[in-house]
């Protein structure tokens, strides 16, 4: 990090009783302070020179005049005779102190520099990041991703202002405020200035916002909003440092996530994170990233069948994937591949992708499930919920395929769910038992009659087929199934009460 001249004027206002020269204009780089030899300036004038790494000891003398740092004890100071660049200072007793203050200040910034890139490089969380920024700084701060998304605020030092109140609370800045157009015309005075930009971003409160730059692209955005004092040149050049040392922050992070514009891909997750209370703010964040959504949505999760993937491989096949399919994008989410198909289709999938796709995964030993449609895109986290259950109850069942879709399996999904809670045996008919005892101690065969009996929709003739057995031989167990069990197959509520238990069952022992 490199001190300005107008970091030492913030540290030594704190010091000694100072002012800025009149032609205090530039943001000079001062990375050393040290006596001068030698002197032409009248006597009651004292002063030290800024050492830049482009001179050396012997050339103190010949420094030119805009490299000084004056001092006087005199009352006033013709502001004629200072040179571009000069700190007039009053309440100083000996040239000596002037020159410990100045080196405690640089001490103090240079220490800040190094501790906070030391913090950077040891991939702390970024809310320790803001906490030891906020000791230089004082002021409290936010940063927000550039989907307008907080990522960390002063937690110990807030803001009495509705609009941070808000922004905190929410977890986003709000788009829909009534200082949504003064926030959007920052945010595009920010996209023209590599410095920080002064704006009223957080209700009547002034801030200082910095662009976090990464790659050419804006990832983040640094909020320091004025309470404590007000925000000096020296506090913009340390937030542009801070800017930097978060854009390092992220680049060792993940890179990856900060090459392109990825501020869907962000709200896409949040929405899987159910963060959003509201469609209206949904919508809101949405219109903040130019995207137009279409009339269906659908999830499409993609899992390995057998071996763990680390990130950078389900990002190779992610982006594989998204290849064969039109109108999609995706987000790995919990260690599985999400992908969000849109489009105006009454189906997920073509046949020529679903072709595709099938392929693609049993090639890499993937499976995927695929939820039912919606209109809403708030309703995202439920299809990614139906889309893992699609594979689970593909899984269970055995089924011989790598792509499972959970519309084709609504009742089993539905029982698969009961089944997860518990104590299912006690919810079964009791015939199920009955006839699994009678068949164990009597060698018989009730329970896959009627098994097959129900699954062929009570029709003795298909039943008995597919059982290999004569039709007699059919009538003859399910009277027997009858008298055993005290009930009659022809009642349409005693057959689906059996349809039901006899799914429950086969789950049980499919676990």
């Amino acid at each position: 990090m490199r001190v300005t001249m107008s970091m030492l004027y913030d540290g030594l206002k704190s010091c000694v009783l100072c002012r800025k020269g009149t032609a205090y204009n530039k943001n000079i780089y001062v990375d050393d302070v040290c006596f001068s030899k030698k002197s032409k300036i009248p006597t009651d004038i004292s002063y030290v020179i800024i050492d830049w790494s482009d001179y050396n000891q012997d050339a103190y003398v010949h420094i030119p005049s805009e490299m000084l740092i004056l001092a006087t004890r005199k009352e006033t100071v013709d502001s004629e005779v200072l040179p571009p660049c000069a700190l007039v200072i009053y309440s100083v007793s000996s040239l000596s102190q002037l020159f410990e203050i100045c080196r405690d200040v640089m001490r103090r910034y240079f220490q800040w520099g190094d501790e906070l890139l030391s913090l950077v490089m040891k991939n702390v969380d970024i809310h320790q990041l803001i906490d030891y920024a906020h000791r230089i700084l004082t002021n409290p701060m936010m940063i927000l991703d550039n989907s307008m998304k907080v990522l960390g605020f002063t937690s110990d030092d807030a803001m009495n202002d509705e609009v941070w109140k808000l922004t905190v609370e929410k977890g986003y800045a709000d788009l829909d405020s009534q200082a949504s157009q003064v926030l959007k015309r920052a945010l595009t005075l920010l996209d023209d200035h590599d410095a920080a930009y002064n704006h009223p971003m957080h209700g009547n409160s002034w801030a200082s916002a910095k662009s976090v730059i990464l790659n050419g692209n804006r990832v983040a955005i640094i909020s320091l909003i004025q309470k404590n004092h007000p925000i000096s040149e020296g506090d913009f050049s340390c937030l542009c440092y801070f800017g930097d040392m978060l854009a390092l922050y992220f680049k060792t992070h993940d890179s990856r996530s900060y090459l392109t514009d990825n501020r869907l891909e962000l709200i896409i997750t949040d929405i899987l994170d159910e963060r959003f209370k509201n469609d209206a703010e949904l919508v809101a964040r949405i219109r903040n990233v130019n995207w137009l959504p279409k009339k269906n949505f659908y999830i499409l999760t993609i899992q390995s069948q057998h071996v763990f993937l680390n990130k950078t491989q389900l990002k190779k096949i992610s982006d594989a994937i998204l290849k064969l399919i039109t109108s999609s994008c995706a987000v790995i989410y919990n260690d599985h591949i999400v992908i969000l198909i849109n489009h105006d289709q009454l189906s997920s999938l073509s046949a020529q992708e679903s072709e595709n796709l099938a392929h693609f995964l049993k090639k890499n030993q993937l499976c995927a499930g695929v939820s039912n449609g919606e209109e809403k895109i708030s309703d995202l986290a439920r299809l990614y919920r139906q889309a893992l259950m699609a594979i689970d109850i593909g899984n269970y069942l055995g089924l011989d395929d790598q792509l499972f879709n959970f519309k084709e399996h609504r009742l089993s999904s539905m029982i698969y769910a009961f089944v997860k809670l518990g104590d299912i045996e006690s919810y079964l008919n009791p015939c199920i038992k009955q006839l699994q005892a009678y068949d164990q101690k009597k060698g018989a065969a009730l329970l896959p009659t009627l098994v097959a009996y129900l699954d062929n929709n009570c029709k003795q003739l298909k039943a008995s087929q597919d059982l290999y057995i004569q039709r007699g031989t059919l009538i003859y167990r399910l009277k027997k199934i009858e008298e055993l069990c005290k009930i009659e197959l022809t009642d349409q509520q005693v057959i689906f009460d059996l349809q039901l238990s006899l799914k429950l069952f086969q789950f049980i022992l499919a676990f």
